[in-house]
């Protein structure tokens, strides 16, 4: 392997590491709810993924790239899960509150004062 190779391996590499680093945080950013770090950070790994596969991985890389992809592959199938999750406790307040709108604009119906012919 020629030192250019050599160069490319090791940036994949450190690529490599950076990408699972990145999915790891954006996992515990999406449990803090902290959207605008995940949303930088999602960003951010779009960028390392497009790196990781500008070359043709040699033989070599291999069995790294497929065992970090897998485990990228994991953590994003719970990223998944978790976003689902949030959507539908979103949607359960949404209905909370156009329940609770409605019942505030029929309790002001009902008491507001009436304006007879007594006045």
């Amino acid at each position: 392997m020629n030192a250019v190779a050599l160069h490319a391996g090791t940036d994949r590499a450190a690529d490599l590491a950076r990408l699972l680093a990145i999915t790891q945080q954006l996992r515990r950013d999406f449990e803090c709810e902290n959207w605008a770090r995940a949303a930088e950070l999602e960003a951010e790994r779009r960028v390392v993924i497009e790196r990781v596969f500008d070359d043709r991985p040699t033989p070599a890389e291999l069995p790294g790239l497929t065992a970090t992809l897998r485990e990228v592959v994991r953590l994003n199938d719970e990223l998944i899960g978790l976003a689902e999750h949030r959507r539908r406790a979103l949607g359960r307040k949404l209905d909370t509150v156009a329940i609770g709108t409605r019942a505030t604009s029929a309790y002001r119906r009902v008491a507001a004062p009436r304006r007879g012919p007594h006045l």
